[in-house]
């Protein structure tokens, strides 16, 4: 297969093998805790045609957040083990999912961890509450400290992202983004992701049609799932402006409608649930509303393989290595430039410009860079690197200051004489600690996890 395909092509649709069919596992072991095994596997069925969920690998190409949905399911399924059993076991599971969430997708955590109080509020049993929210509480606290490793490089450095404000584009700003906040195609986002949630919606038309004798009457279980997804449809409403404007960490997720994410989740399980009663009132009463409600269903399936996967612009092996070789060197997204950098930055030809001083490049490396730059007068190496505060460049004993250009451009203060540049990349203490303490937190979830017994006394 590899040789056929080519060996990034086959490791990657390898990749997306494996996490849809981790999604639809997912679905399936949270389904199960509260619906029949049968159901359970429609919800699986459902899910894996949602359009958001089809959108986000065939259209929208967000990698990250589909791998992220994978995770999801799993999260909440744990939490649901938590909220009605309370094993170590489970705890270990919500902290091991929690933190694989955290390293996955940063914009589905923060979503995450806003829904998750909701979910276990309403499922949360009264005598119960205080041991169970102990235990989710542990749960977080010990899957943040196994994704440490990752998060605190990121909280620590997040004040060097420009985040949308060196180049602001209006396309990334969460205030332009709400979902039925216009119905203009000017704005494509929303425009698309508006035709999007009338396709959940009419997928879910059993829900819809029949949402009170669901989670009201039959299935009281199901009502955490209901104002989970009755939570995550208003976050990604207008009416939730106000919560985006006071929340700093929600308003870089960018988007509110990446929230049809949970949605399309709590849709899946919903519709899973209410089938049956769908056939119950066909057979006692008119077939109208169940030939409107398959209508409804095939017209959203009918648009996700026709609109979504049909029309996705699929490449070949050939196509897919040489896209990798031109990407290299390519423009970045201009909303994660550090502050210090811009997208007009001119070409260089060479890796080390210093004047007219001649320069040799000894090594040049990932993380290490090695050249010797001929006497002259003192001046400025222009390095064919962005800068970054954790570049340090030394010349023997002596530390040579640095510093950005105008465009981002790292800058070598380098005196007259010539001189030999090592040029390193130093990790700061905090990284080491947040190894450890990564180290320390997968292997108390191991701990957590392992089946021990108690000795029986004879």
């Amino acid at each position: 297969f590899r040789f056929v395909t080519g060996e990034w092509y086959a490791a990657t649709l390898f990749t997306f093998a494996t996490v849809s069919i981790a999604g639809g596992l997912g679905i399936y072991f949270w389904a199960k805790s509260i619906l029949p095994s049968s159901q359970a596997m429609w919800a699986s069925f459902i899910y894996a045609f949602a359009p958001y969920h089809l959108n986000q690998l065939y259209q929208a190409t967000m990698l990250a957040e589909w791998a992220g949905s994978a995770v999801l399911p799993f999260v909440f399924a744990f939490l649901e083990r938590v909220c009605v059993r309370g094993k170590r076991s489970d705890v270990a599971g919500l902290a091991a999912c929690y933190a694989l969430l955290v390293l996955t997708h940063l914009p589905l955590t923060v979503i995450a961890s806003l829904a998750m109080p909701v979910y276990a509020f309403v499922r949360m049993e009264r005598g119960r509450r205080v041991q169970t929210l102990a235990k989710l509480t542990g749960a977080a606290a010990l899957g943040l400290c196994a994704s440490s490793i990752y998060w605190v490089t990121m909280v620590s450095e997040m004040r060097w992202i420009g985040i949308n404000d060196v180049e602001h584009d209006a396309s990334a700003d969460y205030r332009f983004n709400f979902l039925l906040s216009t119905l203009s195609p000017d704005n494509l986002n929303v425009w698309w992701m508006n035709i999007l949630i009338v396709m959940t919606l009419l997928l879910a038309a059993p829900v819809v049609l029949l949402i009170r004798r669901v989670v009201w009457s039959d299935r009281p279980e199901l009502r955490p799932i209901a104002a989970l997804t009755a939570f995550a449809l208003f976050m990604a409403m207008p009416l939730s402006r106000p919560i985006w404007d006071l929340l700093a960490p929600l308003q870089q997720t960018q988007f509110p409608w990446r929230w049809m994410a949970l949605i399309t989740i709590g849709m899946a399980l919903l519709t899973t649930a209410a089938i049956p009663l769908l056939n119950r009132s066909a057979q006692s009463g008119p077939r109208i509303k169940q030939l409107v409600i398959l209508g409804a269903i095939g017209v959203s399936v009918a648009f996700s393989l026709s609109h979504i996967v049909r029309e996705a612009h699929f490449l070949s092996p050939h196509d897919f290595d040489s896209t990798l070789s031109d990407v290299r060197g390519s423009a970045s997204v201009n909303y994660w430039f550090p502050i210090w950098a811009s997208s007009k930055t001119k070409s260089m030809p060479v890796a080390v410009e210093a004047g007219d001083r001649a320069v040799t490049v000894q090594t040049w490396t990932p993380e290490t860079r090695h050249f010797s730059v001929a006497a002259g007068s003192a001046v400025e190496a222009r390095v064919k690197t962005f800068y970054y505060p954790h570049w340090a460049a030394t010349s023997g004993q002596q530390t040579l200051s640095t510093r950005p250009a105008d465009n981002g451009v790292l800058l070598i203060s380098l005196p007259p004489d010539a001189v030999s540049v090592d040029l390193a990349f130093q990790e700061p203490r905090r990284s080491r600690v947040s190894s450890f303490a990564s180290l320390a937190g997968v292997l108390f979830i191991g701990f957590l996890a392992a089946p021990f017994r108690r000795r029986q006394r004879r």
